[in-house]
């Protein structure tokens, strides 16, 4: 009786047996599917609360068009790791008009999340009545809530977290009033710096290296495609040297008044909620801005350390291109150029293959 009602619905008993098979092999994939279901409908779910249940409602006058806003833009910071995105945070956040606070780490996740979606994921959303419009809309409503409940209101916030702006052209269409400040560093000098945590051969400070190129690659060109209005690159050494002038200039593409409190930030973070322990560069920030970290990568004497120095130029083209060989050795950061190169040419550097023992270990 089973079998002549297999037949009627079309399907035989060989066919039945394949799509029980087939369904068997697959559980991976409606796994997969599931969570990502499971995964919007709380980022709708806790989009729908910022709308209804807003915990701070504040005014803030535009100086574009003096239109009352709901909600405070967003400065977003970043850039490699290791290159002054934190001292970059801080100095922001003593600001009268901003406020940052600690790193975050629960934004560049979902970030990831809805990127590296699978295409068989992004059709079974859409067949669930899931449209990227609607998943774009919900992870914005996510970061605006996290960076808002993240510490008290102000006129301006502020989320630092240096691989976030791999995403600034995506970040720039879901705030569109917001804006960036993208650190750089020289390569060599945040590679050796990497090394400090953790004991490094020649070839994985090259790997450092070349992953710093790739990622200034992709920033520099994001931040270029978005345009000056609303993306600005400051250069780490530039900021060490004369804070003073490059903080006005940062004010300055922020449109807000210079305070010279931010000079002096290392008085205020004693009684600043904004510094965390578990952030590696926060020893560094309790300390008045001085030249030490400036060329202190060249002091390292390991054979190590003094190969890589040796052979880094060689092996990394975008340090020439961003001006770090053409001002000596040791290099004079004070006669660094300001304006870097359009990289939409660019090939970005393949990169290091990782042997599966050392995947698994991370």
């Amino acid at each position: 009786m089973l079998h002549g009602k297999a037949h009627v619905f079309g399907f035989g008993a060989s066919h039945m047996r394949a799509a029980v098979n087939g369904a068997m092999r697959e559980p991976r994939r409606w796994r997969c599917a599931a969570f990502t279901l499971l995964f919007v409908g709380f980022l709708i779910l806790l989009g729908s609360r910022v709308i209804d249940e807003p915990v701070f409602e504040w005014k803030l006058l535009t100086m574009a068009n003096n239109t009352e806003q709901r909600h405070p833009p967003i400065i977003f910071v970043g850039g490699v790791s290791r290159s002054g995105t934190t001292l970059m945070r801080v100095l922001l956040d003593v600001h009268p008009w901003i406020r940052c606070g600690p790193e975050g780490m629960v934004i560049k996740p979902v970030l990831d999340f809805r990127h590296s979606m699978p295409r068989f994921h992004v059709n079974w959303s859409r067949q669930a009545g899931i449209y990227p419009n609607l998943l774009d809309s919900a992870i914005s409503k996510y970061i605006r809530y996290i960076v808002e409940e993240m510490g008290p209101p102000a006129n301006i916030l502020c989320y630092k977290r240096p691989e976030v702006l791999l995403y600034t052209e995506y970040l720039a269409t879901l705030f569109p009033d917001s804006k960036f400040i993208i650190m750089l560093r020289d390569g060599r000098a945040v590679a050796v710096s990497n090394k400090r945590f953790k004991r490094n051969t020649t070839e994985k400070l090259h790997n450092v290296l070349n992953k710093w190129m790739l990622e200034n690659i992709n920033l520099t060109r994001a931040c270029q495609n978005v345009g000056p209005k609303r993306c600005l690159i400051v250069r780490y050494e530039l900021l060490i040297l004369n804070p003073e002038r490059e903080l006005k200039l940062v004010t300055r593409f922020l449109d807000i008044p210079w305070d010279p409190v931010m000079l002096h930030h290392e008085d205020l973070l004693s009684k600043w909620p904004s510094i965390n322990p578990y952030e590696p560069s926060t020893s560094q920030v309790k300390e008045k801005i001085n030249n030490k970290a400036l060329t202190r990568w060249l002091e390292d004497t390991d054979n190590d350390t003094k190969l890589f120095i040796r052979e880094a130029p060689q092996r990394c083209f975008l340090l020439k291109a961003f001006g770090f060989l053409n001002i000596g050795e040791p290099p004079d950061y004070s006669k660094l150029p300001r304006n870097l190169p359009n990289v939409s040419g660019f090939k970005p550097p393949k990169e290091p293959k990782v042997s599966k023992r050392l995947r698994r270990r991370r």
